[in-house]
């Protein structure tokens, strides 16, 4: 019972972290395009927000850094 589906799942390819990062990061590119056309203040800081969390779990993405990449061992 060691083994999971987790632990023997396949490393992620480059072109799968090219279209998955890209794809993240143009949702937020797209939400901040549209957080633009609103008046309340509000509305817009959230979009915003929302936006640079999208943009910056596609770069981490895209980076292979950790959650999606494995833990550096020290």
């Amino acid at each position: 019972m060691t083994d999971s589906v987790v632990s023997n799942r396949h490393k992620d390819c480059m072109p799968c972290r090219l279209v998955s990062g890209f794809g993240v990061i143009g949702m937020g590119v797209y939400i901040a395009l549209h957080a633009q056309k609103r008046p309340n203040k509000f509305g817009r800081y959230s979009m915003f927000s929302i936006a640079a969390v999208a943009g910056g779990i596609g770069v981490a993405r895209l980076l292979d850094v950790y959650p999606f990449g494995e833990k550096s061992q020290k």
